[in-house]
């Protein structure tokens, strides 16, 4: 698959292999149409692919797999004598349902990782649903040893929302293979985004204010890097405002070549949106701005005060003419942009996968 969520699970099951432990990783086995993400799987790591009664569908697929996750759980946790248990958390999925079974049959411990907590409020028949799900996602969480959440904000989600003690919930952020971002800068005039093309990412907002931009810096140019349920109505805004000489759409990009597209601009573009997934998070794109020595300019609110403190690498805007104020800046001023840069690297240090993965084992893995 593509997207955020696919990298930040073979950054953790990587880093997990790097440090010398043997991972088996179980997946639905579905018939993913789109790019994928393929990247080079460490030889400690065993892939297990489970069948499921809906190949075709992807949530239809994370919520009829369970059945057949939980039996091959089962059967693998016969075979091998696993130290944990580990899952990635969604609100519509039921995966994590099958690691708390197999967890409670086996004495095993059992971290679920959560990155989206909730849903965006919803009405009618898919409210309903949301309430049947939610259901299923409450009895996982409080089925687990531990609860992994990105930020204070999340915590104090998923623990109303979820009624779930705070007690075994803790704070890990997503993290960086900062090796993999090691490319020189070499800055031109441009504004990169990279990732899916969702409406809470705000890139209408960032388009709205190209005219303006370009009256003061004329060889500006927008990067858009990835695809989205939003890139239809993105290119009708391009068309509409007649920007297109200035907007470069480059679709679905091979992730060996992110970093390239990274090193050659002046600052990456972070949430432009506030809502309750963007509220104080940590996404991976901004980890990756931050790794190639990029300021970032997001929506005030959006990401966390780990990874953006405004003035020192980069800004938090108020509305679309700061959006735009702050852009055209950064544009003027290149020595600025150095000085924000390398904060950023600076900043993303702590953000190493290795660390982060290196403190959670400690905690379940038998010396």
């Amino acid at each position: 698959m593509s997207g955020g969520g696919p990298v930040v699970s073979y950054n953790i099951v990587n880093t997990m292999a790097t440090l010398g432990h043997h991972i088996t990783v179980l997946v639905p086995d579905t018939a993913w149409k789109d790019k994928k993400y393929e990247p080079q799987i460490h030889e400690n790591i065993k892939i297990v692919r489970v069948d499921t009664p809906s190949r075709d569908n992807l949530k239809v697929a994370a919520r009829r797999c369970v059945g057949n996750l939980q039996k091959m759980g089962e059967k693998l946790c016969k075979e091998i004598e696993f130290d944990l248990i580990f899952t990635i958390f969604h609100p519509f999925h039921l995966v994590p349902n099958a690691a708390v079974s197999c967890g409670k049959k086996f004495n095993k411990p059992v971290v679920i990782k959560v990155d989206d907590a909730v849903y965006e409020k919803s009405s009618g028949l898919k409210s309903i649903q949301r309430s049947i799900e939610k259901r299923f996602s409450t009895k996982a969480l409080k089925g687990a040893t531990e609860i992994l959440v990105l930020n204070e904000q999340t915590m104090e989600l998923v623990s109303s929302f979820y009624n779930v003690s705070k007690e075994k919930i803790s704070i890990m952020p997503n993290g960086i293979d900062l090796s993999f971002f090691d490319i020189r800068p070499q800055r031109e005039n441009k504004i990169v985004f990279s990732g899916v093309m969702y409406y809470h990412r705000g890139l209408d907002v960032l388009l709205e204010v190209v005219p303006k931009i370009v009256q003061v810096v004329p060889d500006v140019k927008i990067v858009l890097i990835g695809e989205g349920p939003e890139l239809n109505r993105l290119q009708s805004i391009v068309s509409e405002k007649k920007i297109s000489e200035n907007v470069e759409f480059k679709g679905w990009v091979d992730r060996t070549e992110i970093p390239r597209h990274l090193a050659s601009a002046v600052m990456g573009i972070g949430p432009l949106q506030l809502t309750p997934l963007t509220a104080k998070s940590i996404p991976v794109k901004v980890l990756e701005y931050m790794a190639s020595s990029l300021p970032i300019v997001s929506k005030k609110g959006s990401l966390s005060d780990d990874v953006l403190v405004h003035g020192e690498n980069g800004y938090l805007i108020e509305d679309a003419h700061d959006l735009a104020e702050k852009i055209i800046n950064l544009l003027q001023n290149p020595s600025l942009v150095e000085k924000m840069g390398i904060a950023s690297r600076k900043m993303v240090q702590k953000f190493a996968w290795e660390n982060l993965i290196s403190k959670l084992l400690e905690k379940y893995i038998k010396s």
